[in-house]
């Protein structure tokens, strides 16, 4: 075959592989509602093109945390690795779209021995070996679509790994901060106590009071005092979690020194935008609707296998004679295998079917996941929404808690209150400014969990 008439099969078969069966490896639109149920007026916004939303807590040590975690922790390696994996693969399946070419040679060595005489002959072969399928209906075109799906989808699961290690993280930051807060609060507490207990038992010394009022006031104090060492474990479990999160071993590390006994203030933050926002920045979205696009090319795959398969195996070999290398004989030939389908018991078919519930499914778990990223913010806003007006009412209580502290403090000194008074109103106090440090921590997570939900 001339090589005019080589090149003409090659050029045929290019221009019938631009056929494609199967649907459109493209995830159909899905409409968002045009505004969220809650207003979210209690979130602190600043037009922003940056997701770095933990910036708007001004706390130089959170950030030194997430950052090490962005840049050390082992579930954002793995996820890393995937996705230079996945993206191997594609140039793998990329190549079958183009021709093979493999070469191969021998040496064959002959002797001939006649009487006291021997003669020898090597000889030299070798040759070009080509083959070429022509992607007639679209098969190859379609792994590769679904190839590619796969690095997107693998880029966005490590992209959501990265969200999701960053929410973490910062939680449990907060709840370092939160057993701080609370371990000052509880030293407070025990000051408080134990003032009001050598009141008592002063007054009790003095013949003013019943011991029973100094074993109340004893048995408070001991109370509190019990809750230090749940509360220091509580600190210290979340400086090892913030330690596994950065990939060091579980240790004290440099998060969390002992001065921080306050809840992180969030300041302000990037501008929540609107619900189709979500769709376009949440990689757990993106993963999904990528997974569709493989499973809608992988069915264009399995309907191509019901079509023929055309193959185009050619070679080049030749032989020569090892002592000049006179080459005798150069042959090329190229061949038109057509592989046709006839009767394979329907399982060429029920593959189609199977990989077309399977695109169908994965069109579901897509919109399955939108609904959820819309729920995750709807809850987190309606939640930050629900714990700023708490804090508001607490700090209120707080204060007349201690307005009310202190009236029956003086009221029980000149013996105008009883005791059981005074600790109703200690404790009341005590309780409610444990609740502004939870709430104030709840609050934290709150936009922790608002900004994890928006944000890629």
């Amino acid at each position: 075959m001339s090589v005019l008439r080589f090149s003409s099969v090659y050029f045929f078969a290019g221009m019938v592989s631009a056929c494609a069966v199967g649907p459109a490896p493209l995830a159909p639109d899905f409409s968002a509602p045009e505004t969220y149920q809650t207003n979210g007026e209690a979130v602190t916004q600043t037009p922003s093109s940056s997701n770095e939303w933990w910036i708007g807590f001004n706390d130089p040590e959170l950030n030194l945390a997430i950052n090490a975690a962005r840049d050390n922790n082992l579930d954002i390696k793995i996820a890393r690795q995937n996705v230079e994996r996945v993206q191997i693969l594609v140039a793998a399946t990329r190549s079958d779209l183009f021709p093979t070419v493999d070469a191969a040679g021998d040496i064959q060595s002959t002797t001939v021995r006649g009487g006291e005489t021997a003669t020898s002959d090597t000889t030299l072969s070798g040759g070009v070996f080509m083959a070429f399928e022509p992607d007639l209906f679209g098969r190859s075109r379609r792994q590769l679509a679904a190839a590619l799906a796969d690095f997107d989808a693998a880029t966005a699961d490590s992209a959501n790994i990265e969200r999701l290690i960053i929410r973490t993280t910062a939680q449990q930051y907060i709840n370092l901060r939160r057993a701080g807060a609370r371990i000052a609060l509880l030293d407070s507490s025990t000051e408080l106590q134990t003032r009001t207990l050598d009141i008592v038992t002063s007054r009790f010394k003095a013949g003013l009071s019943p011991a029973l009022d100094v074993d109340r006031a004893s048995a408070d104090l001991a109370q509190t005092r019990s809750r230090r060492s749940l509360l220091w474990a509580d600190r210290q479990q979340a400086i090892f979690a913030l330690a596994v999160l950065s990939g060091r071993a579980p240790e004290v590390g440099e998060f969390g020194s002992p001065e921080q006994d306050d809840i992180p203030d969030f300041t302000q933050g990037p501008d929540i935008g609107v619900p189709a926002d979500i769709l376009r920045q949440r990689p757990d979205v993106r993963a999904a609707e990528a997974r569709l696009i493989a499973a809608l090319a992988r069915v264009g795959v399995e309907k191509a296998d019901l079509y023929p398969r055309l193959r185009l195996p050619g070679q080049i070999t030749s032989s020569s004679n090892a002592d000049d290398f006179s080459f005798e004989e150069v042959r090329l030939s190229i061949a038109a295998l057509v592989d046709v389908p006839l009767f394979d018991m329907g399982r060429r078919r029920a593959e189609l079917a199977a990989q077309e519930r399977a695109a169908a499914a994965a069109a579901l778990n897509r919109e399955q996941q939108i609904l959820t990223a819309l729920q995750e913010v709807e809850n987190a806003l309606l939640s930050v929404e629900a714990l700023s007006a708490r804090l508001v009412e607490l700090e209120f209580a707080v204060q007349s808690s201690e307005s009310a502290y202190r009236q029956l403090d003086a009221l029980y000194r000149e013996g105008l209150a009883s005791f059981i008074d005074v600790l109703d109103a200690q404790r009341t106090l005590i309780s409610t400014r444990e609740s502004v440090v939870e709430t104030e921590a709840d609050y934290a997570n709150a936009i922790v969990a608002l900004y994890t939900s928006l944000m890629g």
